[in-house]
C-alpha cells in the first residue's frame, strides 16, 4: 500500500476496516488490441515509476500523466460524489469480458478521479494487469492506495487494452467490456486513519532536477506530441460544419526553396453530393494538394477545412475521410480479405461499421482475394486499394487516379460505383487524366497548372457547351449530310449547324429551340436520329485553359 504520512492504531489491511459501494455507468464496450500492442496507453514512464509516485505523494497523491488512446479502451464512470470519499485499501469490481476468440485477452484496470471540469488523474499512477484465459466474468482487484475522492468528483474505471509499462498480445484482437448489472464498484476505507505531518525528504531539493528528467522523457516517449494531438477535439468552425471540404489559400514551397511554389493560392470549396475532379497536366500540383487534403504534408500558407475542423497530422475527423493517394502500402505476404482487415481493425472501430461486403463488392477480386496480394496484377491491386479507402463508408471520399491499371469494363463499373457513392449523399474527389472518363462521371471540376487554380466549377459551366447538342445519325454519304446540315440549320431557333468530327452525326448550337421540338423537326425531316445529347468538349476546354500556360 501507497501511503504518504498516514497512521492508525491498527493496520486495516488491503480490505480496510469499512466499505463503501459505487455504482459505476456504462454499457457494453469495443476495446481494441493494436497490432504488436501499439501504441500503448501512457500510466506512467518506466524507470520514474517510483519517483513519480513519491512526487504525486508531496502534491496532492497523483500527477495527471496518463494518457488512454481512443479505441483501445472501456470507461465506466460514477456519478458525483455528494461527500468527500477516503479510499483506503485496494477497491474491487467484477468485470465481464468478451474475448471474441482471441485467448487470452490481456487488460490493463485503473481507478482514476475525475474533477468536475473533466480533468482527470491517476492516483499514484498504478495500474493492475489482469489476463483473462476465456470469455466470463473476472473478479478485479485495483491498486492499494489511501486516496482522498473530493466532494464533487467522480471515479472513472478504466480497462485498457495496452500500457507503456507492461507487454500486450502481438496480434490484434477486440474485446467486449462491461460491468455485470447491480454490481458495484467496492471501494475500503479506514475512518480511523489519519493524516500525518511528516518532514520532506532531502531529495525533494533536488525535484528541478527530477521535473527536467521528467521532461525528457515524455519528449522520447511522445507524450506530448500524443495530448496535444488527443488532448481535446478541435474546434468546428460554423460557416463550414456542413461542407464537406473547403481550401482556403493553400500554398506549398518546394523544399529549400523561397520562391518556387508546388500549389501556390489555392482556393475552392466542395459541397455534398458532388464529384469533383482535380484535373492538370503533369506537374500541377494535385497530388501534392491531395497529401495536404489529408493531412500528411504540413501545408506553408492556408487552411484545410474537413467539416468545419482544421486537419492536422492524425485531425480526428481524419475518421470520416477515405483515400487513395499515391498506392496503397499492402503486406505483400498477406492475402486481400486478411490485409482489408488487418486494416480496419488498425483503426480501433467495431467491426460492424466497416461495410466489408460493400467493399469486396467494389474490389470484384473472386476468388483471388484469398490469395496473397503479391500474386496480384496492377488492376487488383487498385481495386483491392479504392475498397480499402470504402471501408466504413466515409462520408468523404479521396481517389488518386482510380481508374489506373483498369480495363475497360472495370473502368465503366468503377464510374458507376462512385456516381452512385455520391447519390446518397457522400462527396468524392477524383484525381485523373482520362477526360473522357472525369466528364462522365463528375459533376464539378477544379482545373490547375504549375499550382495554380485556373477554374472550379459544374463541368458544363466550363465545358461552356450547355446549349450545344451532338445528334447521331449513323453513316450517310458526303451529299447527303450536307443536305442534312441545309435543312436543320434553316430551322428558327437554330443557330448553327457542322458535321460531328468524333463519329457520324451533327453538332447543332441551339438559339431558342428546346430539344423535345428539335427532335421533332428532325424526325419531321427524315433525318435518321440515333441519339440526341449534350456536346461537351472537355478536352478542349482543358487544352484552352491549361495550353497557354503550361
Amino acid at each position: 500500500m501507497v501511503q504518504f504520512g498516514a497512521n492508525a492504531d491498527r493496520y486495516p489491511t488491503l480490505a480496510g476496516t469499512a466499505h463503501r459501494a459505487v455504482t459505476l455507468d456504462g454499457g457494453s464496450q469495443a476495446v481494441a488490441n493494436p497490432a504488436g500492442g501499439m501504441p500503448p496507453a501512457i500510466s506512467s514512464v518506466p524507470g520514474l515509476g517510483g519517483a513519480l509516485s513519491q512526487l504525486g505523494g508531496l502534491v496532492g497523491g497523483s500527477l495527471p500523466l496518463s494518457q488512454d488512446l481512443p479505441g483501445q479502451y472501456a470507461a465506466f464512470q460514477s456519478a458525483p460524489l455528494d461527500g468527500a470519499l477516503q479510499l483506503t485499501g485496494a477497491p474491487s469490481v467484477k468485470v465481464t469480458v468478451d474475448t471474441g476468440g482471441s485467448a487470452p485477452a490481456v487488460l490493463f484496470a485503473k481507478l482514476y478521479d475525475v474533477a468536475p471540469d473533466g480533468s482527470s488523474v491517476l492516483p499514484h499512477q498504478l495500474v493492475t494487469p489482469l489476463r483473462v484465459a476465456a470469455s466470463g466474468t473476472v473478479d478485479v482487484q485495483l491498486p492499494a492506495v489511501d486516496y482522498d475522492f473530493a466532494a464533487g468528483h467522480r471515479l472513472r474505471l478504466v480497462l485498457a487494452a495496452t500500457d507503456l509499462g507492461y507487454s500486450s498480445p502481438a496480434q490484434p484482437a477486440t474485446y467486449r467490456v462491461s460491468l455485470p448489472a447491480d454490481d458495484p464498484l467496492t471501494l475500503p476505507t479506514d475512518l480511523a486513519l489519519r493524516d500525518a505531518a511528516t518532514p520532506l525528504p532531502a531529495w525533494v531539493w533536488l525535484l528541478p532536477v527530477v521535473a527536467a528528467a521528467i521532461a525528457a522523457a515524455l519528449v522520447l516517449t511522445g507524450v506530448g506530441a500524443r495530448r496535444r494531438r488527443r488532448g481535446h477535439a478541435p474546434a468546428v468552425d460554423p460557416e463550414f460544419a456542413k461542407l464537406p471540404l473547403v481550401v482556403e489559400g493553400l500554398s506549398k514551397r518546394y523544399h529549400g526553396s523561397t520562391d518556387r511554389y508546388a500549389v501556390k493560392d489555392l482556393s475552392f470549396r466542395v459541397e455534398r453530393g458532388q464529384v469533383l475532379g482535380l484535373l492538370g497536366p503533369n506537374g500541377a500540383g494535385k497530388t501534392t494538394t491531395m497529401r495536404m487534403l489529408m493531412g500528411l504534408i504540413r501545408p506553408d500558407a492556408g487552411r484545410v477545412h474537413v467539416f468545419g475542423q482544421s486537419i492536422a497530422a492524425g485531425a480526428p475527423v481524419l475518421s470520416r475521410v477515405g483515400a487513395f493517394v499515391e498506392g496503397a502500402g499492402f503486406l505483400p505476404h498477406l492475402s486481400g480479405r486478411a490485409n482489408l482487415d488487418l486494416y480496419w481493425r488498425a483503426t480501433g472501430r467495431p467491426a460492424e461499421d466497416a461495410h466489408v461486403a460493400e467493399a469486396l463488392e467494389i474490389a470484384d477480386l473472386g476468388e483471388a482475394l484469398e490469395r496473397p496480394v503479391r500474386t496480384y496484377s496492377q488492376g487488383m491491386r487498385q481495386r483491392l486499394a479504392i475498397a480499402q479507402a470504402m471501408l466504413g463508408l466515409p462520408e468523404l471520399l479521396i481517389l488518386d487516379e482510380p481508374t489506373n491499371g483498369l480495363d475497360p469494363q472495370q473502368i465503366r463499373e468503377m464510374r458507376a460505383v462512385i456516381t452512385r457513392y455520391a447519390a446518397g449523399g457522400r462527396t468524392v474527389i477524383v484525381s485523373s487524366h482520362l477526360l473522357s472518363e472525369v466528364e462522365q462521371t463528375c459533376t464539378h471540376l477544379v482545373v490547375m497548372t504549375q499550382g495554380r487554380l485556373l477554374a472550379a466549377g459544374p463541368v458544363a459551366e466550363i465545358t461552356g457547351n450547355d446549349d450545344e447538342l451532338l445528334v447521331g445519325t449513323g453513316a450517310m454519304g458526303a451529299d447527303a449530310l450536307d443536305a442534312v446540315v441545309a435543312k436543320v440549320a434553316a430551322l428558327d431557333g437554330v443557330a448553327s449547324v457542322a458535321p460531328a468530327t468524333e463519329e457520324p452525326g451533327l453538332l447543332v448550337q441551339l438559339d431558342g429551340l428546346a430539344v423535345p421540338e428539335l427532335l421533332a423537326e428532325l424526325l419531321r425531316l427524315d433525318v435518321p436520329v440515333e441519339r440526341v445529347g449534350p456536346h461537351r468538349r472537355l478536352e478542349d476546354a482543358f487544352l484552352t485553359l491549361t495550353g497557354d500556360r503550361a
